[in-house]
């Protein structure tokens, strides 16, 4: 339960990405001497009572935190849509939080994310700019909806938090950059190790 006694969100993790432009899949690369897999799951372990990472059968992945469960895609397009909707598939009923595994700066929009009253979808936003791979959904809601979208052909990940009407949580860009590059892995490794980057 968080505060005022409100029960807390699911949590998950999108990890099958097959990294394209980072050359490999970025789950299982390390930052800071831990998966980038790793680090989400346990930042929504902080925030969340059930937490499941969602990859494809041929992503290595390392060792998971205890407590955490995993589920790979359903049938559908190569795309992160469909993660989601196998995450909302694969966790209780109740709000739920979701974080792409390459947002390593990602705990303070999270946690501003996890203030949103129950039974409202949202996503985080910098400078206006939604991240749809940042968000909160009711899930069962979502569920219906996600899967209604893949079944129409859709398969972009800002089309769910559109199709409900999703409120806008602004947070700070640094709180959303996502590794795409290995320019991007180093810069974020120098982030890490307190340096400017």
């Amino acid at each position: 339960m968080s505060g005022a006694g409100r029960p807390r969100p699911s949590g998950i993790v999108l990890a099958g990405g097959a990294g394209r432009r980072m050359g490999r899949p970025k789950a299982p690369i390390s930052l800071d001497g831990r998966p980038l897999v790793v680090m989400a799951a346990e930042t929504l372990r902080s925030l969340c009572d059930y937490v499941v990472v969602v990859s494809r059968t041929d992503v290595a992945l390392p060792v998971l935190p205890s407590g955490t469960h995993l589920a790979h895609d359903l049938p559908g397009p190569d795309a992160p849509l469909t993660g989601v909707v196998t995450g909302l598939a694969a966790v209780p009923d109740g709000d739920v939080l979701v974080i792409a595994c390459d947002m390593p700066f990602a705990a303070p929009a999270l946690r501003a994310l996890a203030t949103v009253p129950p039974g409202i979808a949202a996503v985080a936003a910098a400078d206006g700019r939604p991240q749809p791979l940042c968000a909160r959904y009711p899930r069962r809601q979502a569920l219906l909806v996600g899967r209604a979208l893949l079944d129409a052909g859709e398969e972009r990940a800002m089309a769910l938090p559109r199709a409900m009407g999703a409120r806008q949580v602004e947070v700070p860009a640094s709180a959303l950059a996502n590794l795409n590059t290995p320019d991007d892995l180093r810069r974020a490794a120098l982030r890490m190790a307190g340096c400017a980057a």
